[in-house]
């Protein structure tokens, strides 16, 4: 796998922002998520990338980066041969990408997996993305999308601009196309069909558009009927915050805090206050998700979050059944709390097998578990749920709704996970 690569950065579309970080800062983030570890950057404006290169970004700390320069003017064939490692023979293909694009992760992925020389067209633009990539160059292939893999015999005799070194090596076919069209369109981290997408850094009458792409692309599904209300807000807010300093993890310690101040309310028998505030953690608990999809901020500390989730989420149920205990609403009200924890283990039990044994989630398996998921039981259903006991004065009736809801769910579950797994098992077993 290729893990060495020439960046091709030049002023000013090296350095357009877009939703809080430049073209280049973006690349470079998604350059190391892709198994690259070492990249030259050639730049013809060396001092403005060098500024923007000494910016500390931990997003891309791993990535060493070599600035160098070369001449103003379109980038020649023979001024990357003269960056190729001196290993050539260790380092059989180079990736060499423009600096002034966006690129969908999947695509840089599928690319330096290859094993021939290798360049990145698409073929089958769509409307929606016409206007943003209208200015690449056109081949035989479709568009030249810019990234491509080089390799070092092929690159030493060639002479001239790369651009048309690329252009002649496809229509000779000394070099292959992998086309963006081709790609599979199911996002697995959005759990949603989304094309792979890339463009040249917009210009400024489209830079709204590219960046609806990017929120568009970190948007994930299928998802409750309480997400549908959320979505466009939590969308609205990250628009924002992507343009403060403030990180994904800070975003997940404030919902923390707020989800624990609800189990606090509840406790002491502000149910009101607690569901009003439970309602603002629906759209909170999505917002650091987004903030890192959107701008390549992921990391193993923020996988914990769902853990932290399911401790406040139990809270707020244990919470709720002490106050209806006390207060005599629901004497049994710690019955209907051991329904709706035991069926919540039973389904994350159910949901986990089928991630096992299949790769995806459960609401993946066919149209009526994508249906389903719109009402099945989880956290934001519950809360509205409550929501509307409290409006018609009966919090203890939707307690006790919600138990038994998450009891059907659960078994629901169970059934087609038991299902699922067993036309595995009787497919593995007819191979």
């Amino acid at each position: 796998m290729v893990n060495e690569c020439v960046i091709l950065a030049d002023d000013p579309g090296a350095l357009v922002e877009l939703c809080g970080i430049s073209t280049l800062e973006r690349l470079l983030r998604t350059l190391q998520r892709c198994g690259i570890e070492r990249a030259t950057v050639l730049s013809s404006t060396p001092d403005p990338i060098a500024k923007e290169l000494a910016r500390p970004s931990w997003p891309r700390a791993e990535l060493h980066l070599t600035l160098c320069t070369r001449p103003a003017g379109p980038v020649r064939l023979e001024q990357i041969v003269d960056l190729w490692p001196r290993s050539s023979d260790a380092i059989p293909l180079l990736l060499v990408i423009p600096a002034g694009s966006v690129f969908d992760p999947r695509l840089l992925r599928a690319l330096v997996s290859q094993n021939a020389p290798t360049v990145l067209v698409d073929s089958g633009v769509g409307p929606r993305i016409q206007a943003l990539i209208g200015s690449a160059p056109d081949t035989a292939r479709g568009k030249l999308c810019g990234p491509a893999l080089l390799e070092y015999d092929w690159a030493s005799v060639q002479n001239g601009l790369l651009e048309q070194g690329l252009r002649n090596g496809l229509e000779h076919d000394s070099l292959a196309a992998l086309d963006v069209s081709a790609q599979p369109s199911y996002y697995v981290s959005t759990r949603r069909k989304l094309r792979p997408f890339w463009f040249p850094a917009p210009s400024l009458s489209n830079r709204e558009l590219a960046k609806r792409a990017l929120l568009d692309s970190i948007q994930k599904g299928p998802t409750d009927i309480p997400a549908w209300f959320h979505a466009p807000v939590e969308t609205f807010l990250v628009s924002g915050l992507c343009k403060t300093p403030i990180t994904p993890n800070q975003l997940t310690l404030f919902c923390n805090v707020v989800a624990w101040t609800v189990t606090v309310l509840l406790v002491t028998g502000h149910v009101a206050w607690g569901l009003g505030l439970a309602l603002v953690v629906g759209v909170l608990d999505g917002l650091d998700g987004k903030l890192a999809r959107l701008n390549l901020e992921t990391s193993k500390a923020g996988k914990l979050e769902h853990f932290f989730d399911a401790l406040f989420e139990n809270s707020w149920w244990l919470a709720l059944a002490w106050h209806l205990s006390v207060s005599g609403k629901l004497p049994d009200a710690f019955s209907y709390l051991g329904l709706l924890i035991g069926a919540e283990v039973l389904n994350a039990l159910a949901r986990a097998s089928i991630v096992r044994y299949y790769g995806k989630s459960m609401s993946e398996l066919g149209s009526f578990d994508r249906i389903f998921r719109l009402v099945g039981g989880r956290r934001n259903i519950y809360v509205w749920i409550l929501a509307l006991g409290l409006i018609l004065g009966t919090v203890a009736g939707a307690f006790k709704l919600i138990a038994c809801w998450e009891a059907v769910t659960a078994t629901v579950h169970l059934a087609r996970a038991a299902w699922a797994l067993w036309a595995l098992r009787s497919q593995s077993a007819a191979g």
